[in-house]
């Protein structure tokens, strides 16, 4: 804990009061999942100082990214950014977030940040269980499996199902504001929601 500490003052980027504080260094903070305790919402999220922030959307450009944080301060929110091999990442600061495991947070993921870098606010609406598969799926933070699809390559897990596609429309709207990458199924049950995990492996069989 020491030797964390005391690396605080490298890998901090250099910046105006007026702007954002840039975490150059991934030794500065650790990855895990959150929830927020408002909406009970699973997010992708740093540690930084024993504070929570999750994630809100990847930027290439420096400048871009900080005119983006600076906006969220303008709006009552704390943004800080982390440096990524392909640009900025932009965390906010989540006061009532809960981790989302009981466990001491885990080490810094390899490749946490590219891992966000990929995310996309978009989303498909899939209606042939020819193009995906189910499974259950680990995660790093979580003890307990989670009903997941395995869709192009990627894990999804399991997050609502809702009625109608116009309430998924909705949560999902709210969630890619956020950063998620989510997919919608078309069942019999009405539409379930599912949220990219980019950090997911497939659960050992018992």
């Amino acid at each position: 804990m020491q030797s964390f500490l005391s690396d605080l003052s490298d890998g901090i980027g250099q910046a105006d009061t007026d702007q954002p504080l840039i975490l150059e260094s991934r030794t500065l903070y650790r990855s895990c999942h959150i929830v927020l305790t408002e909406t009970g919402e699973r997010m992708p999220a740093i540690n930084y100082g024993n504070q929570f922030y999750s994630f809100f959307r990847s930027e290439r450009d420096r400048a871009r990214a900080l005119e983006l944080a600076t906006k969220l301060r303008q709006r009552d929110h704390l943004p800080l950014l982390t440096q990524t091999p392909k640009g900025f990442a932009i965390w906010v600061f989540e006061p009532d977030a809960l981790l989302a495991s009981q466990q001491a947070i885990a080490q810094s993921f390899t490749d946490a940040d590219s891992s966000y870098d990929e995310l996309d606010s978009s989303y498909r609406l899939l209606t042939s269980t020819d193009s995906y598969q189910t499974c259950e799926i680990s995660v790093p933070d979580l003890d307990k499996r989670l009903s997941a699809i395995l869709y192009e390559g990627r894990f999804y897990s399991l997050f609502k199902t809702v009625d109608d596609l116009q309430q998924a429309c909705q949560i999902i709207n709210r969630l890619s504001y956020r950063g998620d990458e989510t997919v919608i199924i078309q069942s019999a049950e009405g539409m379930s929601l599912w949220i990219l995990e980019p950090d997911g492996f497939l659960a050992a069989r018992i």
